[in-house]
């Protein structure tokens, strides 16, 4: 630490005593000192020279040091050079004034030499520590800032594709909002992106979400934004608020999915779908993006681009407030069975019914199957429904047996969700039950879909193998409409096939419906199934059905799903008059 060099400016009226001073810094190495005599010229001289040391006469005409110092203080703030007090009267009075001013010491007049330098190097050496501690902690807060913005710039970014994460996205949304400006979202969802991670690794992944990043970014104009809002969701920013405007480019966007992503050696297949919302005004951002989620096309859906609208939340607040109700609905008495007869398209006999759902709520009213029972299964509750459907038609059927309307070819067939049949245990429950209830199996029958059959092939067949074992029938609902492998048709222990109301309401007027018809019949024949059609509403199709093989139907021209106790009221009924005869019999 070189104090020699340090600026000291001597201010003092007396130019006697200034000399004195300057002589004796001088002669003891100080090269850097200065006097003023007219205390007038100490402010601009310290705005032009800042000194690192005031030596300051507190009694001067025109300004005393008083008044010097105030000047000073009102100019630097905080960063008034370093003061002593040159006085040759020292009272409590003036020593309390000035230290309440803020000066680091006092020189008293006349001077000592060996005290005045002392002084000096003290209060140099004092604030040259003062200066370098300030410093130090000048450059600690500006590392800890720059630091600080590294660190909140890499809690707005995604660290894989370098874009706004969510919490980015967030600001943007925030800024856009309090700015009122306009703003439009695409809500982009990745499809297919964990058969990626489940084919070629997290790796590859990551590799594929930063490819079509950057392909999606390169498309938006320099006022857009486009980051993760999720592992496999990518929100676009833009201050458009045109929907034919943000519907095209949605469409542009998704030009990007026509044709698998290539990286490397690798063509990996990917789409997406993408959901729209805008406002022109003040917004709530999550609001914003809500609506921009809700208008994303379903997965199953041929719809890949959908933008908001007051029906489509509505109908989304519908599903939620079904999803709500459901859990408990058999519990509270709100869930019902009707059954829907079978006939024998030979005899006329009923041989058998479907024991079919039903939903009333007391404030929603009645819900259609087609509404609740995919939510059911979607959220679990179809557990819980199901073996309350189990439990419900077995005791019908206990019943009905004690009535004598169940004959050796009567049966009831029960609808089973594909979580109920690929649990393990499924099986085995089922068929204790049975036992507990004393029902033989052939009073008892399944009906899977070919999706419920897909969901799990391997444990569908295991479960289905201990049934077919214990001579439970097992029927394929819905058959033409899904998958219809002929893979399962041959491996799987199924004993009935069911063909969909599809094929048979134009089955009058239709030769290719009249042909699946057919066929159908054929294959399942083939593999030794008997048939059952659905949907029947007029003779003619019965007949044409009777005429290709099929041996038993069901619909409304027969009877509607009936409640327990008028289902058993239609069959005494028809066992007492006789059948109508089809349009066969009337040729």
């Amino acid at each position: 630490m070189n104090l020699a060099s340090k600026h000291v400016l001597v201010v003092d009226d007396n130019a006697a005593n200034a000399e004195l001073l300057l002589d004796l810094l001088d002669d003891h190495g100080f090269t850097n000192v200065h006097g003023i005599s007219d205390p007038r010229q100490v402010l601009a001289y310290c705005v032009k020279h800042k000194p690192d040391l005031l030596l300051l006469d507190i009694r001067m005409p025109f300004l005393d040091g008083y008044a010097i110092i105030d000047q000073l203080q009102q100019h630097f703030l905080h960063q008034m050079p370093p003061t002593i007090v040159l006085t040759a009267q020292i009272d409590d009075e003036t020593r309390h004034r000035v230290l309440n001013m803020g000066v680091r010491d006092f020189i008293t007049k006349p001077f000592l030499h060996e005290e005045v330098l002392q002084r000096i190097r003290n209060t140099l050496s004092l604030e040259h520590r003062y200066q370098v501690r300030d410093q130090q902690a000048e450059t600690l807060e500006r590392m800890v800032a720059k630091r600080t913005q590294q660190l909140n710039h890499q809690s707005r970014t995604d660290p894989i594709t370098q874009l706004p994460n969510r919490r980015g996205l967030m600001q943007t949304l925030r800024e856009a909002s309090i700015g009122n400006s306009a703003t439009g979202l695409l809500f982009i969802a990745l499809d297919h992106l964990d058969e990626a991670v489940r084919l070629h690794g997290y790796s590859i992944a990551d590799q594929l979400v930063r490819h079509i990043s950057q392909t999606l970014y390169s498309q938006l104009d320099s006022g857009s934004v486009l980051g993760l809002w999720g592992g496999s969701e990518l929100l676009a920013i833009t201050q458009c608020t045109d929907q034919p405007t943000l519907e095209r480019l949605a469409a542009q966007l998704l030009g990007s999915f026509e044709q698998d992503q290539a990286l490397g050696d690798l063509l990996i297949p990917l789409n997406a779908r993408i959901g729209i919302s805008w406002t022109t005004e003040f917004f709530n951002i999550e609001r914003l993006v809500h609506m921009a989620a809700l208008a994303l096309p379903q997965k199953n859906s041929p719809q890949r681009i959908q933008s908001y609208n007051a029906t489509l939340e509505a109908q989304q607040r519908r599903r939620l407030n079904l999803q709500q109700a459901i859990r408990g609905a058999t519990q509270r008495g709100e869930m019902s069975l009707v059954f829907q007869p079978k006939i024998s398209l030979t005899t006329q006999e009923i041989i058998g019914a479907e024991a079919l759902l039903r939903w009333h709520h007391p404030e929603l009213g009645h819900i259609s199957p087609g509404d609740f029972i995919p939510l059911a299964e979607a959220s679990g509750d179809i557990l819980d429904i199901g073996d309350w459907v189990l439990e419900e038609t077995m005791r019908h059927i206990v019943a009905w047996r004690r009535m004598g309307m169940l004959n050796d070819r009567f049966h009831v067939a029960v609808n089973v969700a594909a979580r109920q049949l690929t649990r393990k245990d499924f099986a085995q429950k089922l068929l204790s039950r049975l036992a507990t209830y004393g029902i033989p199996e052939r009073f008892f029958a399944l009906e899977v879909t070919e999706s419920g059959l897909l969901s799990d092939m391997q444990n569908a067949r295991l479960q289905l193998a201990q049934l077919a074992k214990m001579n439970v029938a097992v029927a394929i609902d819905d058959f033409g409409t899904g998958h219809s492998s002929l893979a399962y048709i041959q491996t799987l222990p199924f004993s009935t096939l069911k063909i969909d109301r599809a094929f048979v309401m134009d089955i009058d007027k239709s030769p290719v419906d009249r042909q699946l018809a057919n066929m159908i019949t054929q294959l399942a024949h083939a593999v030794g199934c008997d048939v059952v059609a659905e949907g029947i509403e007029t003779a003619s199709q019965a007949a044409y059905l009777h005429s290709i093989g099929c041996e038993a139907a069901q619909g409304y021209y027969y009877a509607r799903p009936l409640p327990a106790d008028d289902f058993v009221a239609w069959c005494n009924n028809r066992a007492s008059t006789p059948p109508p005869l089809t349009a066969m019999e009337l040729v």
